[in-house]
Parts: C-alpha cells; structure tokens; sequence
C-alpha cells in the first residue's frame, strides 16, 4: 500500500449528545460538501448509518465504539475499495479487516482528536481526525490491533448489519462468510504465550497502601488518595465508577454516599455497594469488613456527622471544592499521582528496581480493579461471587482472566529446580 498518500476520507459522525443535530447537517457545512460529491448510494448508506447510531446516543459508551466502527468501514467502503453498503460482501469485509491490520500511515493520528471543531456557531470537520490513533508515548513505535480491538470492530459491525438487514438495505449479512483467520490478529512472535493477570503484587500493593497512609498521616490533602485507592482496589472498580457520568440525555448520576447500603441477611448485618457500571448495568459489591475504617476515615474527614453513611445521603463520594463532585481525569490523577509518591519512596529506601517497574504503569488505573479481584480468588473466594461483583456476564470469562493455577503451580515447581 502507499503510505505517502494524504488521508481521502473524513470523519462523518458528531458525538452522542450532537448526533441528533446533524439530520439535516445545517451546522456542518464541511461534511454536507463531501457528502453532496459523493453518489446518492453514499449519501443513503450516511442516512441510515446515522439513523442506526441514533438509537444507541443514550449509553455513550456503546455510542462511541459503534461510531468509530462505522465511521472507519464507511470511509474504506467509499474512498478504498470504491463500493457502498448495499453492496458489502465477505470479500469487502476480509480485504477490510485485512486493512484494519496494516492501514496506510495517512490513516494514522498520533494520539486522538475530536472529530469536529466549533467555528462560528459550526461544526467544522477536524483536519487532524483519523480513523485509527497510534496510542502509545513511543513516537517510533509502529501501529499495531489487537485482536481485542479485532473482535470489537466485528461486534460492531455484526450490530449494524443486523439492523441494515432489518430495514431491508442489506438482504445477507457479509460477516457470516468471513473466515476465522482473516478476523485475527497478524502473530506477534515476541509476545510472552503465558497469559498475563496485569495487577501488583502483594508486596507492591501492601507499599502502596503503607505509604499512603504515613501520606495521609502527615498530611490531611492524601486523605482523598489513601480513600481512592482502597476503595478501586477493595471494591474492584474502575475509574469510571467513581465519577459521574451521563445515564441518559442531560441526566449525570453521581457516585453519592446513600450507594454505600446497610443491609441484613440471616441476622446477620452487610455493608453493600450499588455501582452504576459498564454498559449502564447497575451492580452490587458487598464491603470487606476490613474497609469499613477506611470509609470512616474519610468521612472523619470530610466532617460528615455520622461514621458510617445514612440512608437517602446524597453528599458526593468524592466532593470538589466547588461542592459537587470530581470527575474521571481527576480520579486518574489521583491514581498516578498515588504510583509516583510510592515509587519515589521506593527509590529513597533502596528499592530502585521495584520503582521502575511501578512507574511504568502510573498511567494504568485498571491495574487496582484486577489486583483486589486477583487476592480475592486467591484467598479461596468463591469465583461466581467475584465474578458478580466484578460485572462480568459470567464466571468463566472471570476465570480466564483471573485465574491461572496450572501456570502458577509450573512457575513454582521451575523455581525449585536444582542447577
């Protein structure tokens, strides 16, 4: 392929709160122009590609992986392999995904834009958009897919043609004739075959949380890092589910004290969680005895009048200063910010190695959600229930990435071999 050559396509969809004003592309002035040079085939596969993204504009998370999909399958239909919708076959999708895994680098951004700028009450198309971003801090490094990413386009896709076929545009889904082989990622020879838990080890998390809370000791502003911590790690959650985030048009929820619930079972009384997770599905993660003095604390803090929350509380989990609530890039700050104190400690005392290895993945806040689930399993906790309390859809998927004795057991058997 030629890789010299400038990007033909452009990018053809708004996020989810603007899609519904592009019905009739009044305010885009840019794309109606490169809509109108195109054939009236094209301009019915935008259409209805719009239409199909509409339905999805409520759970922003979906919204956002099908509109990069599409958007990306419409720009090559067009502009590479010269064809529209109704006309996608198993050829166009294996010569697609075969793109997908060696796309010309005009095709590349080296980090992610927004698709559409404000100009003069417009919306402008974003000269610096691409199809795929290159993500890494390497600017040498070369663009790779992962077969993640692989079965994620084909997810997306398989929901856009069910629903081309639903309204008569698409009369055989192109996917189904694909092979295997041509949905997979190219081989990378020098990835480690082991499969690979990406959380701390006991003794890194047991640093972590040590240093934090001589931090906090010392001094009052770490209160909020020691809290945020425990909490992603204890509660397994990810950074999302401690900010807020849109539930439906205009409607934010709020992670607020009344989600921390008492409840009794058998006599017995539990403190739960409710989390308002992935994919919208709301979740409940029962609280480690253990966590119940660190929750305290932070409400000791915060200057809340009771210990342990009330029912119908609606003070913010993580107030700002302003009185409502930090958002998602300040959690991550606070988790990165968490990492290098405790490296920094590392290198003081002599651990210089061990620092290096924990800042190198600073910027990895997932890494607190799948070290918590990990010691859970570990310590002899029932799969099903983690899986539950991690969202997953079921425990064998949790097993699989969690849980890996026979590796465990060869690895520990390797290390007591005689030289």
């Amino acid at each position: 392929m030629n890789t010299r050559t400038r990007f033909p396509g452009y990018p053809l969809f708004d996020t989810a709160e603007l899609i519904h004003e592009q019905a009739d592309l009044e305010l885009y002035p840019d794309l109606q122009a490169a809509l109108m040079a195109l054939p009236q085939t094209h301009r019915d596969d935008f259409h209805i590609a719009q239409r199909f993204l509409v339905k999805y504009s409520d759970v922003s998370g979906t919204y956002n992986r099908f509109r990069s999909e599409i958007q990306r399958f419409l720009n090559y239909t067009w502009h590479i392999a010269k064809r529209h919708l109704s006309q996608a076959d198993s050829d166009l999708l294996s010569s697609y995904f075969s793109f997908l895994k060696t796309p010309p680098t005009s095709w590349i951004s080296r980090g992610i834009y927004p698709a559409f700028l404000d100009s003069n009450d417009l919306r402008h198309q974003n000269p610096d958009w691409r199809p795929m971003a290159q993500r890494s801090k390497d600017s040498s490094a070369p663009y790779s897919v992962t077969q993640a990413s692989l079965n994620a386009s084909r997810t997306a896709l398989q929901t856009f043609f069910k629903y081309l076929m639903a309204q008569d545009y698409l009369q055989h889904n192109p996917l189904i004739d694909v092979r295997k082989r041509d949905r997979n990622a190219k081989p990378n020879l020098n990835k480690d075959v082991d499969a690979e838990v990406r959380r701390l080890t006991d003794w890194q998390w047991s640093y972590l949380l040590e240093t934090l809370t001589q931090l906090a000791s010392a001094n009052p502003k770490f209160e909020r890092n020691l809290f945020v911590i425990v909490t992603m790690k204890s509660l397994f959650l990810r950074v999302s589910e401690l900010a807020p985030r849109p539930v439906d048009r205009g409607e934010i929820r709020t992670p607020s004290f009344s989600d921390f619930r008492r409840t009794i079972v058998d006599g017995e009384a539990y403190w739960i969680y409710s989390i308002f997770g992935k994919g919208d599905k709301t979740r409940q993660v029962t609280l480690p005895d253990a966590y119940l003095g660190y929750l305290k604390r932070w409400r000791l803090h915060l200057g809340l009048t009771s210990p342990l929350p009330v029912p119908g509380e609606s003070t913010p989990i993580l107030p700002s200063a302003k009185g409502d609530a930090i958002g998602k890039r300040q959690v991550q700050r606070i988790y990165e910010q968490s990492i290098v104190a405790t490296a920094e400690r590392m290198e003081q005392q002599g651990f210089g190695d061990e620092a290096r290895q924990l800042l190198a993945i600073r910027t990895e806040t997932h890494y607190l959600r799948h070290t918590g689930a990990s010691q859970a399993i570990e310590a002899g906790g029932d799969i099903r229930h983690i899986s539950e309390e991690l969202g997953h859809a079921n425990a064998t998927f949790t097993e699989s990435v969690y849980v890996n004795s026979e590796q465990a057991r060869r690895r520990t058997e390797g290390r007591q071999r005689l030289v």
